[in-house]
């Protein structure tokens, strides 16, 4: 009895083993290419506040409030230069319309978004490095039956060279909805440090500077900007409204405390601008309106691989 003992921790013993080293490897690898802002997983709430419809003589409103979780399992490949990501997410988006020009699909709109994302990670040698992604997506509000517009296939594409240890900067291509309706995105990746100064860039689509602060940089302060935005597939009462699509640019100050090794507190809030909206009828007539800036805060727990030290 002694000995099964003995040898099922020593087995035990040995898978905790390789996966520590897996996680090593993995770390390494992102730190040497790939150590722009990846995440293990996460929880976040977002918050855009009542904002004004423009060109609206009935002072009508609209507001934006999100949750998303979403989970990353790596995998390195046996030429250990490669790993995959396989990548599962989930949003949930509630709106609210106080506009006659919304009649006579709900004052309330509740948006739900699954996806999948497979994610390559190649280092080719010790200046290059190559991340490719495809994520297919379900969004819809789930009110009548599914169909192949509820589904969006989402994917970029982007090479990243080392210039020296303080930079990084790369180019390639996205096919996203982040800007509204799904449409290609030239893409500009960069990544600068120096002591305590960090930029990390994926133009045109977010820009973040970070000042680290405390021992071992625990705290990072700092300005943010980012457009996102949303395409869903719905369903209205006299089935008139087929698609919902929204954008806009946040630009404000950031927080993050790295809690502990591998956990990080971030809050984000401003101003948000630029709220760009469209209903979409059967026949893919457009309706568009935008609205007026407003404040938003955003706040969540995410995962993310330790400081190289």
């Amino acid at each position: 009895m002694d000995k099964k003992i003995t040898m099922t921790y020593s087995y035990k013993k040995i898978a905790v083993q390789k996966a520590s080293v897996i996680v090593f490897l993995f770390f390494t690898f992102l730190h040497n290419g790939y150590s722009q802002d990846f995440k293990l997983a996460g929880i976040r709430y977002n918050n855009y506040q009542q904002s004004e419809i423009k060109n609206d003589a009935g002072n009508q409103e609209i507001s934006f409030q999100e949750f998303g979780a979403f989970v990353n399992f790596p995998k390195k490949l046996k030429n250990d230069k490669t790993f995959l990501i396989n990548g599962f997410g989930y949003g949930f988006v509630e709106a609210s319309f106080d506009n006659p020009l919304f009649q006579p699909i709900q004052n309330e709109e509740k948006l739900q978004t699954f996806y999948y994302q497979l994610s390559l990670l190649h280092q080719w040698n010790e200046k290059w490095n190559l991340a490719v992604n495809l994520t297919p997506t379900l969004a819809s509000d789930f009110e009548g039956d599914l169909n192949s517009d509820d589904f969006i296939f989402q994917g970029a594409a982007f090479a990243t060279r080392k210039i020296n240890t303080n930079f990084k900067i790369g180019g390639g291509v996205a096919y996203s909805a982040r800007l509204g309706t799904p449409r290609l995105i030239p893409l500009v990746n960069l990544h600068y440090k120096n002591n305590r100064h960090q930029i990390n860039a994926l133009l045109p689509v977010n820009l973040k500077y970070t000042y680290s602060l405390l021992p071992n940089e625990k705290l990072e302060l700092g300005m943010k900007f980012n457009l996102n935005g949303a395409n869903f597939n719905v369903s209205s009462e006299d089935n008139s409204i087929d698609k919902i699509n929204y954008s806009r640019a946040n630009v404000g100050v950031l927080i993050d405390y790295q809690a502990t090794k591998m956990i990080r507190l971030e809050a984000f809030g401003g101003l948000s601008g630029v709220r760009n909206y469209s209903l979409i009828d059967m026949d893919g007539t457009e309706f568009d309106f935008d609205s007026e800036a407003a404040p938003f805060f955003s706040v969540g727990i995410v995962l993310v691989p330790p400081k190289r030290k």
